[in-house]
């Protein structure tokens, strides 16, 4: 942890300001990574061709996913938001990014499913639900939540207050407030989606780059059930700092060699 402090700190005194090009480039990628986890099968090139131009090419392309891709978007330039104004984390926050994520399937066909289960608009959850279990796409068991629509606001309310009162580092709390998102359950969809926003909402609250799920080494899904199920508390630990470092030192030395290189210029006659 000690070495991922310096990094940031080298990070940070590089006073890096991104182009508005590369700044949205990076918000379309978070865009795709997260909701790939999920299932949305539009590629990068599809996401970025959607928020670029409104329009977006490709065979068997379904609505819903253009719509995933949309209302992620806007949770998270709400998250950035609030990273900004620099708000606390509270349950207004996190009902407020789960709508969001999903405010645009809301009346469509393909979400009346989630409804009936008791997905409300701006609401945790009023009706039980259960968490599958899987390995290699099995589900090999399914468990009870820690949360009911009895407690869940109390439960949400007690995490929220638990974090914000911790003197852990910032890795360990997005550690602990992801696993508890997903063990409470607090919503009947978009549990996973929203804790991962709030994950990068703590991260980037401490100075931070955004943290984009890149899957192509692990899963991050996969992950934060074998962290629970198989006891293993360092895995999530392990996957932020590793891809947190990976970005910073990347960034580093593009801008490193972007000055070395420079030689300068004279005005010659």
């Amino acid at each position: 942890m000690d070495e991922l402090i310096q990094l940031l700190k080298s990070y940070n005194e590089l006073n890096y300001t991104a182009t508005l090009e590369e700044e949205q480039a990076l918000l379309y990628e978070y865009v795709y990574a997260t909701n790939k986890l999920e299932g949305n099968q539009l590629t990068l090139l599809q996401t970025t061709e959607l928020f670029k131009s409104d329009t977006i090419s490709g065979n068997n392309i379904r609505n819903s996913d253009i719509l995933e891709q949309k209302g992620m978007y806007r949770a998270l330039k709400r998250m950035l938001s609030a990273v900004k104004n620099k708000e606390d984390l509270s349950v207004n926050l996190i009902l407020e990014l789960n709508w969001l994520t999903l405010g645009s399937l809301w009346n469509e066909d393909y979400y009346q499913g989630a409804k009936e289960k008791g997905q409300l608009q701006n609401e945790f959850k009023i009706s039980q639900n259960v968490i599958s279990i899987k390995q290699n796409a099995v589900e090999i068991e399914k468990i009870m939540p820690l949360s009911s629509p009895e407690n869940v606001f109390e439960n949400m309310s007690q995490l929220i207050e638990t974090i914000n009162k911790s003197d852990k580092n910032t890795i360990d709390k997005c550690v602990f407030l992801a696993q508890e998102i997903w063990i409470h359950q607090p919503f009947v969809d978009g549990n996973k989606r929203t804790g991962r926003l709030l994950i990068n909402f703590l991260l980037m609250k401490d100075g931070f780059p955004l943290f984009v799920f890149n899957n192509e080494n692990n899963n991050y899904n996969s992950l934060l059930v074998e962290h629970y199920y198989n006891s293993k508390p360092d895995l999530i630990k392990n996957y932020i700092s590793e891809t947190l470092s990976d970005r910073m030192n990347a960034t580093i030395e593009a801008y490193t060699k972007i000055n070395k290189d420079f030689k300068g210029f004279r005005f010659l006659l």
